[in-house]
């Protein structure tokens, strides 16, 4: 191997006979690269395939003792190695060439090598390689422009209260101010959390999310905070916690109702001294970190009830945003719709469809207990059960129609004293408990109807008095 150069890039020649490995290794060499030589197939396959090896090039023989340098090539494009490859034989015909360009190699050079000819053949493959690069990179990041205009198209809506709410993100983004996020499962806190994110002046450093909810309480402090080596069992290496990780940017704290009076407390102590220490170590590091919390509990009723810390609400609920329910911006849902449907279409390889009249006032009409995620769920049902571009009633889903406000019943009037919260709750847990007895009990399956993840399906039974099998008493 020849030694580093001002280039410093790896280039692996594979040839049986090895004067033309010290010739290749000469040239390269002289130019600033570094050169692994090979004299046979397997041994060149083999090195790429090490972990964490890596070549900028290959030059590769054709006719090699063990195997042929093509079946090498086709071994390389199969394990998904996507080098330039640079086939060399003394003997090449036009039919050799051809098919070596048809298996993935990037160029075709003949017996006996040019000085000249190899180094402008490595620097062009190099170039395409580099730009192929770019392409991918730039490819990824339109990607994930897409999705971010994606989830902020799920905000869509003039009614007033996506009205109010944009307003309230507008604020809140310009600010360095904590927020805590509230709403019902699927109205789209997360979405609205990265939206308050892209709005601040930390829009550039990193977005961190800790899910409370899905995180076992024997683990979350370790995610949170880190850990050093040795602190536990399995704790192999030192670890950055996610509080760390968000330095500079914002650390969303997603169910944050969810999490121990013991987390709970270990977030306050964070936010309060601006520093943290990683489980198992004693050093204190120092953060800046805009924190922002979602949940769908009522954490003033956990307050009452002993189980979340009033000095850790006022600590996050700088700014409070409350994110509308469906049923709330049901002006909202046919253009909601839309977008769902030409997201889909468009994964999906389809043409986008659309919507009849009459299907779109049927949407309107549900209330939506699992909100903006159960509406998508309709949507993409829809487009598995119709071939059509055009979606009508009959191509809905039929829980869709078959719910009460779906077939043209007048809502009910008020009680004395019935707030439209309560009407509202009153009415769901008849949808539920309708869904769950067509399901014969099985709250996974109700769940998946409702457009509702089962541990909030759970959460909902348990608040009414629901149980698996129908109402209880």
């Amino acid at each position: 191997m020849s030694a580093p150069g001002p280039r410093g890039a790896t280039v692996f020649v594979c040839d049986d006979t090895p004067g033309i490995r010290r010739t290749l290794a000469q040239i390269l060499g002289d130019e600033g690269y570094r050169v692994e030589e090979f004299g046979d197939g397997t041994s060149v396959l083999a090195r790429l395939l090490e972990p964490g090896v890596s070549a900028a090039a290959l030059f590769l023989d054709v006719w090699l003792p063990d195997v042929d340098g093509l079946t090498v090539l086709d071994e390389i494009r199969a394990r998904g190695l996507d080098l330039p490859v640079l086939m060399i034989s003394g003997h090449g015909t036009v039919e050799t060439a051809v098919q070596a360009v048809k298996k993935g190699a990037d160029d075709f050079l003949e017996k006996p090598l040019a000085l000249e000819r190899v180094l402008l053949t490595l620097e062009r493959a190099l170039e395409r390689s580099r730009l192929a690069r770019e392409r991918d990179v730039l490819a990824r990041e339109v990607a994930r422009q897409r999705e971010r205009l994606e989830e902020e198209e799920t905000l869509l809506g003039d009614g007033p209260a996506m009205t109010r709410l944009r307003e309230e993100l507008r604020r809140a983004g310009a600010s360095e101010a904590r927020v805590l996020i509230t709403g019902e499962s699927g109205v789209g806190k997360e979405i609205v959390a990265r939206t308050l994110h892209r709005a601040s002046p930390r829009a550039a450093r990193p977005f961190v999310e800790v899910n409370g909810a899905a995180i076992p309480e024997d683990l979350i402090e370790s995610e949170l905070f880190g850990h050093v080596k040795g602190s536990f069992t399995g704790a192999t290496e030192d670890r950055k916690g996610r509080w760390e990780l968000a330095d500079g940017g914002t650390l969303f704290l997603d169910e944050i109702g969810d999490m121990s009076p013991r987390t709970q407390a270990k977030i306050l102590r964070a936010i309060q001294d601006g520093k943290i220490s990683r489980v198992g170590g004693t050093r204190t590091i120092a953060t800046d970190v805009r924190i922002v919390a979602a949940t769908n509990r009522d954490l003033p009723k956990m307050i009452a009830a002993g189980t979340f810390r009033e000095d850790l609400y006022f600590r996050l609920a700088v700014v409070p945003i409350r994110v509308p329910t469906l049923a709330e911006r049901s002006e909202d849902v046919p253009v909601l719709a839309e977008h769902f449907a030409r997201k889909l279409a468009r994964r999906r390889g389809r043409r986008p469809a659309t919507f009849t009249p009459e299907a779109l006032e049927a949407l309107q009409r549900r209330p939506w207990p699992g909100n903006v995620r159960e509406l998508q769920n309709v949507v993409e049902r829809a487009l598995l059960l119709t071939d059509e571009a055009v979606i009508g009633p009959e191509d809905l889903p039929g829980d869709v129609l078959r719910l009460p406000r779906a077939t043209g019943e007048a809502a009910p009037d008020l009680l004395p004293g019935q707030t439209l919260a309560d009407a509202r709750d009153a009415f769901e847990r008849r949808v539920v408990g309708q869904v769950l007895a067509e399901c014969r009990g099985n709250v996974s399956r109700a769940a998946e109807r409702l457009g509702l993840d089962r541990t909030t399906l759970h959460r909902r039974l348990k608040g009414w008095g629901l149980g698996e099998e129908g109402v209880r008493s």
